[in-house]
């Protein structure tokens, strides 16, 4: 397993594209923000995100991700199902003003798929709007 630190120079070494850069990281100022970005997003990408922020910091295959947090069903490719699920993020990514509160990178070589994670800072911010309510 692969742990990142906060200040680990690979969170800025992902494979994202628009929407993991322009608007800002969240922060401990945004806890009312999770709670609507939490709640607008769809079921499965809630289950996955929810997972990997009980993992924070912690880079996970996506095979992990269906297999744990998506109970492993569906005959899809797992690359292709977490990202279709991560997709259900649009809604609540596109009125956060934020970043989209995950990483991801491309698997290393010799694998297939991605490896997805999230800052400890922001997983922190995620739990905390959570105990808020």
């Amino acid at each position: 397993m692969v742990y990142l630190i906060e200040t680990d120079p690979r969170w800025a070494e992902h494979s994202g594209e628009e929407g993991h850069y322009a608007a800002p990281e969240w922060g401990p100022e945004d806890l009312e923000r999770a709670v609507v970005f939490l709640a607008e997003l769809a079921p499965q990408a809630r289950q996955v995100f929810e997972y990997l922020t009980r993992n924070p910091g912690r880079m996970i295959h996506c095979t992990e991700l269906v297999d744990k947090a998506l109970s492993g069903t569906n005959d899809v490719d797992p690359a292709r199902r977490v990202a279709g699920v991560l997709s259900g993020m649009s809604k609540a990514h596109g009125s956060s003003e934020r970043r989209y509160p995950f990483y991801w990178w491309e698997a290393p070589e010799g694998s297939a798929g991605a490896m997805y994670a999230v800052r400890p800072s922001v997983a922190a911010v995620f739990l905390a709007s959570q105990l808020g309510q």
